[in-house]
């Protein structure tokens, strides 16, 4: 019989950690950590677009200095 594997991926609280490893184990699975990407400040402006979080200005010190924190 052939095996179909399907891959997820989980957000798991930090507490429950143990009790997710302990289900991996008894049922076979495999799980891989996966290393968090940080959030640039592209990825933070386009999150802003997204949720109507944006500001206006005309002064480019403002503006410049918004784009550099």
């Amino acid at each position: 019989m052939e095996t179909l594997n399907s891959t997820y991926i989980l957000d798991i609280p930090s507490n429950d950690r143990a009790l997710f490893r302990s289900l991996v184990k008894r049922f076979g699975w495999r799980a891989k950590e996966q290393v968090r990407q940080p959030i640039n400040h592209l990825d933070a402006a386009i999150k802003a677009a997204h949720e109507d979080e944006l500001f206006e200005t005309n002064d480019i010190h403002t503006l410049m200095k918004s784009l550099t924190e």
